[in-house]
Order: structure tokens, then sequence, then C-alpha cells
């Protein structure tokens, strides 16, 4: 099985430990597979499919801006007794990353174990303004629709999911203002969504001086469609 194994198979399992450490889980948010906030801590963890360099990569770029970092691996078929198990420990270790192994079960259950955990001694400096860029976005989703780990697959942004709330309020509800979106439960930055348009979802009309109706146009039908599966 653990050749078959994609990257998003990961997710679940890992998902499920940190939730019951109880931190608030999300998949790919700006780039990072899984973003775990708890009491202000962030955890970021990168998922592949086998232990390498551009993971390591990855993982190391993840510490400028995320207070803990794990890769997370399938556990080998032959468990810890497989080749390099004690130097992928050391060298995490050493680079004060955190490390976990994924198993599966015969009937497919995900087990997680944690065989390093990142320290912050040696911490590189955080870059606080892509540590806040995901903080915001983290905070800023409603659940966690994203699996993480997935590749050449719709992601569903902070801003995506805004426009599309905004979108269904006007397919619902005909032409608006962008008073009338708000008190319909859309986002406080719906003017900002309306006026920059910058996906050419929305129409407007003049209905007075500086005052618009806004109307949901084919793309906005059209994406609502698409991401379906996300509202």
């Amino acid at each position: 099985m653990e050749d078959k194994l994609l990257e998003s198979d990961l997710y679940g399992p890992v998902r499920d430990y940190l939730t019951a450490l109880g931190y608030d889980v999300k998949g790919e948010v700006l780039s990072c597979d899984i973003a775990a906030v708890r009491d202000g801590e962030l955890i970021v963890v990168e998922l592949k499919r086998g232990f390498t360099l551009e993971l390591i990569y990855q993982a190391m770029a993840r510490q400028q801006t995320a207070d803990g970092v794990y890769v997370a691996v399938p556990l080998p078929k032959r468990g810890y007794m497989a080749p390099h198990m004690k130097e992928m420990q050391a060298l995490c270790r050493r680079l004060e990353l955190g490390l976990i192994f994924v198993g599966f079960t015969s009937r497919g259950v995900g087990q997680v174990d944690v065989a390093v955990h990142p320290k912050e001694a040696a911490r590189p400096r955080q870059d606080k303004r892509r540590r806040l860029a995901i903080l915001r976005e983290h905070a800023g989703r409603t659940g966690s629709r994203n699996t993480g780990g997935v590749t050449r697959r719709k992601i569903l942004t902070l801003y995506k999911e805004q426009a599309l709330q905004v979108a269904r309020i006007l397919r619902d509800g005909g032409p608006m203002t962008v008073e009338d979106v708000k008190k319909a439960g859309g986002p406080e930055n719906s003017g900002a969504i309306l006026g920059r348009n910058a996906m050419g979802w929305f129409e407007r009309e003049a209905a007075g001086p500086r005052r618009y109706l806004y109307r949901a146009g084919e793309k906005a039908l059209a994406a609502l469609e698409e991401y379906a599966e996300f509202l």
C-alpha cells in the first residue's frame, strides 16, 4: 500500500492527530500542506510520499513563518527496522524539524507516530509578514474545505471563498448594492470584491450618483457550479 499512497492520503490522519491536541487544522493554506493554530501558535506540516531533500527544503522554508514545522511521510514497510531510519531522525533533530510517520492498517485506517518533535532553540528568524499572511488566511477560512497535499486540483483561497459568497448572494437575490450584499450576509470587504472584480465575475450598472447595482455574471455562475463541492 505504501507505493500507492498519495500525499493527500496522509492528510486525514495528521489532521485528526492535531485536532485531538486542540489545534484548528486547515489544508493548503498559502502553499502549506497543513496549517494548525492553537492559542496563537502556528504549526505547519509538509506531506510527502517519501523522505526527500525536496521535503527538507520545503520544511526549512516553513521555519521562517511557523512556531514548529513537521514533515510527514508514510511509515516504511519494515517500520523502524527500515534502512536509514536513525539517520532520518538524526537529520530532523539537527535541523530542528519534527518527523511524523503515518502508517495504515490492513483496513486502511491511518495511524500517526511522531518520531521527532521540533525544537525552537535554533529556529531561523521569522518572516513576520509571511507568518501574518498565513494566520490571516487560516483565520478567514470557514471550515477546512481543502485537503492538504493535493496537486492539480482546485484550491479554495480566502479571497475566492468570499467572492463565491458574494456571487451566491447576487445569484439568489438579484441585482443589489454593496450595502444590500452585506445585509444579506456578505463579507465586510464585499465592496472591494465587487469594485475590483479581479476575476471578472460581476456586472454593474449605475443606479444613481456614486451608486451601483451589481449582479452575478456568467463567470460567477460557472464558478458557483465549479466550486459547488466547497459551498
